[in-house]
This record gives C-alpha cells, sequence and structure tokens, in this order.
C-alpha cells in the first residue's frame, strides 16, 4: 500500500524528470559521458540508473559517504566538498561531458557549463543553493542560466520542469512514463529508498533532506 505508493511517486517525479533531461533535452547515446550532482539523492540515482541502461561513462558529485552508492551504480564519484569537480573532470574526462544535470543552482551552473564539451547540454532543474544563500543568489542565478544562453560555441543550458513539460508535451509524458513502468516492472530499475518514516515525522525527513543525510528517497508512511 503505502510502500507501492511511494514507489510510484519516485518513477514519476524522480525517473520522469531524470529520463526526460537524458533523453529529451540531452539526446544522449551509448559511450557518452554524464556528469550527475546530487547523484545520491532521488533523482540523481534514478539518473545514474537510467544512464547504465543507456550505456553511459557516468561521473557523480557527493559527500565522501555517499561514493559507495555512486560506484555500485556505474559512476565515478567525485567529493564535492574536497574536490573541484571541474578540475576532476578536466582529469578524468577530457574534453568534456556531454551533459550535466545540476539541481544546485548559482554559481554552481557556471562551473557546470565549464565541464561541458561543444554540443553539450547543462539541464538545470532547481536551485538548492538558494536555500542556503539566499533569495538574492536564487535571482543571480537565473540570470546566470539567461546569460549561459547567450554564449557562442555550441553548449545548450535548459531550466526543466515536469510539469511545464508535461503541460506542452503530454505525449512525451505519457511515453516516457509507459517506458519507466516497464523498466520497473522488469527490475531494470529500483528507487533506492533511504528511510521509511511515519507521517507524523514528515518535518524531520524534510531536515534530512535539507541537510543532504540521505541517499535516494524518503517514503512516509501514514499512520495505522
Amino acid at each position: 500500500g503505502a510502500i507501492v505508493g511511494g514507489l510510484i511517486l519516485g518513477v514519476v517525479l524522480n525517473y520522469v524528470t531524470a529520463y526526460q533531461m537524458l533523453h529529451r533535452f540531452a539526446d544522449l547515446r551509448e559511450g557518452q559521458r554524464l556528469l550527475v550532482h546530487g547523484a545520491a539523492g532521488g533523482v540523481g540515482t534514478a539518473a545514474l540508473q537510467l544512464g547504465r541502461i543507456a550505456g553511459l561513462q557516468m561521473f557523480g558529485t557527493a559527500s565522501k559517504p555517499k561514493h559507495k552508492l555512486i560506484t555500485s551504480l556505474g559512476a565515478t564519484p567525485i567529493d564535492y566538498r574536497s574536490e573541484n569537480f571541474v578540475e576532476r573532470i578536466n582529469q578524468l574526462a577530457p574534453g568534456g561531458v556531454d551533459c550535466v544535470l545540476d539541481p544546485i543552482g548559482g554559481k554552481n551552473w557556471l562551473a557546470s557549463y565549464r565541464c561541458l564539451r561543444s554540443g553539450g547540454t547543462l539541464a538545470c532543474y532547481g536551485a538548492s543553493s538558494a536555500v542556503v544563500e539566499g533569495k538574492l543568489s536564487a535571482g543571480l542565478g537565473f540570470a546566470t542560466l539567461g546569460l549561459l544562453k547567450l554564449i557562442p560555441g555550441g553548449k545548450r543550458a535548459y531550466w526543466y520542469n515536469v510539469k511545464s513539460l508535461r503541460d506542452s508535451h503530454p505525449d512525451w509524458f505519457r511515453e516516457d512514463l509507459t517506458k519507466l513502468f516497464t523498466l520497473l516492472r522488469d527490475r531494470k530499475i529500483q528507487p533506492v529508498i533511504a528511510a521509511r518514516l511515519p507521517l507524523r515525522e514528515a518535518a524531520r525527513a524534510n531536515d534530512m533532506l535539507e541537510k543532504a543525510q540521505v541517499s535516494g528517497k524518503i517514503v512516509l508512511l501514514p499512520q495505522p
């Protein structure tokens, strides 16, 4: 019941987001390179699972305790706290990556853009840095995204919102959701569940997410 409902919600929100950024926006192909920020989170783990199915060469930023998970999902982990991810990508993927998924925002978008090869795609789908740095930082971040779109050189930068894309391309949403449920049925994807908490602990769950204390999703269970 509740657990199944949580898994279905994870597919709808996390896997559709990851799938559409990888395949609708970036149109990635086998052997291409992907950098995922927040790689141990819900969308991040979904992207790594889908990227492995697609045969991508993957890199993921996360704190050190989460590197084992990143490796198990087929990606090379990068410690964003102790390593400069732009420098690490230059070492690990000379010439740059084909796609970066960035939910952080602010100055991170600019650094992510620098990791792209010519023709690469930066998919921005969040601005978590604004939670820490304030509303002004968020505004500057979106201004940065606008400027990135104007830079010549063949790189692309997009803002992704699952609701907007669903409304503008309902056919895509139906097709992608069908593919994802087939992958789930065949156990080719498996949502990473970090914790199962009673609904009364929703505030605690939100605090855990904000402090990056979990890997994957938190499922809230209704009280009996």
